[in-house]
């Protein structure tokens, strides 16, 4: 939840749309409504079956299914992932949607090595980015 002044909002993805419009001085998102779309839709991505595979490994539900599932998502990463630096060509809410699963990787009981080169590097590059490391 976030407390904003008079404003409560809550939902990680709305989260990041209210701060991007509320602080457009570091803008996260493009101005094209195109690209806008696509980052959307690997944010929808990230919380409709990453998140929602991963959530249920971590509270022991369907784990071997989940498990496979979130296999498959990551390996599609991967290929999307092979020549770009951000999901989205430049760094964006989408590539922040991603960091808590990421952070998470341990409690999700998922390694991300050499087999998935291109997630693996996006994932480091996006672990190393200050403001990430500098939050506990």
């Amino acid at each position: 939840m976030l407390v904003d002044g008079d404003a409560v909002v809550y939902e990680s993805a709305i989260i990041d749309e209210y701060l991007e419009e509320q602080y457009p001085e570091a803008p996260l998102m493009p101005k094209d409504p195109l690209a806008r779309a696509r980052i959307r839709i690997w944010i929808d991505y990230c919380n409709t079956r990453v998140q929602r595979a991963a959530g249920y490994i971590a509270h022991n539900y369907k784990v071997e299914e989940s498990g496979t599932e979130l296999r498959t998502y990551l390996e599609n990463l991967n290929r999307q992932m092979q020549g770009r630096e951000y999901i989205a060509d430049g760094y964006s809410l989408a590539d922040i949607t991603y960091i808590p699963f990421f952070v998470r990787r341990e409690r999700y009981q998922v390694s991300i090595g050499d087999d998935l080169p291109h997630v693996k590097a996006w994932m480091e590059r996006l672990l190393e980015r200050p403001v990430v490391r500098a939050t506990p």
